[in-house]
């Protein structure tokens, strides 16, 4: 009996022991686990945009045409109507009359395309050319010479210019389409002799031929053969309708 009672002091001081070490771990207050430090190191961009759901892959950019039609795009420009203003009237006819100054003027013109013609019938002689368009008459000749005038109610009126000397002319419309302008033909004016004739509403001519360089009054022209003669030699002239020639 002496010899348990030993044994069963020993148990009973584990078993009290055993209890107390459960009691003390209850007690303890649980510590929560320690966050790891990545957010403090996380990029501060944004994530790219996910991709299109079910696709795979990125969305691909739209197509220029896909882009016309998105707000703040500028539409397409569509091209210019095509302009409905009127063709100019081409003029067509014939005008003689006289400038202040005494000389006389005649003006020809086909299809908006005309030739004028000023002589005194002794020395002086201008060729001008240019246009006759809606009522106005445009021309310029040698030595910067201009001729600018209006067309209106059978009457070519206006002003001719050579350097610094000016002459306001008139001139009336012909009855008929009969040519009112003859030059001698290129092949006269290649061998040196040159003229110009205007017939005058009267049946009468005036004129000038040149002939190695030097002016005269020329004699008068058959308008039925388009032929003359000067110093004995015949000389051929051919009406003038849109291009005096050469040498004009």
């Amino acid at each position: 009996m002496k010899r348990i009672t030993p044994l069963l002091t020993l148990l009973t001081g584990a078993g009290t022991a055993a209890v107390l070490f459960a009691m003390s771990a209850q007690a303890v207050p649980r510590t929560a686990a320690p966050k790891p430090a990545a957010d403090a190191a996380a990029p501060t961009t944004a994530d790219p945009a996910p991709p299109v759901a079910g696709s795979g892959r990125p969305p691909t950019p739209a197509e220029p045409s896909q882009e016309r039609g998105r707000a703040g795009t500028p539409p397409t420009a569509l091209p210019a109507p095509p302009s409905t203003a009127p063709a100019p009237a081409k003029v067509t006819g014939n005008w003689t009359g006289r400038l202040d100054g005494g000389a006389t003027i005649a003006i020809t013109a086909k299809d908006g395309q005309a030739v004028a013609y000023v002589c005194d019938g002794r020395r002086l002689e201008i060729w001008l050319r240019g246009t006759a368009t809606d009522g106005t008459l445009k021309l310029t000749g040698k030595k910067d010479a201009t001729l600018t005038g209006d067309l209106a109610d059978g009457t070519a009126s206006g002003e001719l210019v050579v350097g610094d000397r000016r002459w306001s002319f008139t001139a009336r419309a012909s009855a008929g389409p009969a040519p009112v302008l003859y030059r001698a033909t290129a092949a006269q004016r290649r061998a040196g002799l040159d003229g110009g004739w205007i017939m005058l509403p009267d049946g009468g001519q005036i004129g000038v031929v040149t002939r190695d360089g030097v002016p005269a009054a020329a004699p008068p022209l058959d308008p039925a053969f388009g032929t003359t003669i000067v110093d004995g030699t015949t000389v051929t002239a051919e009406p003038v309708v849109t291009d005096p020639g050469a040498g004009e």
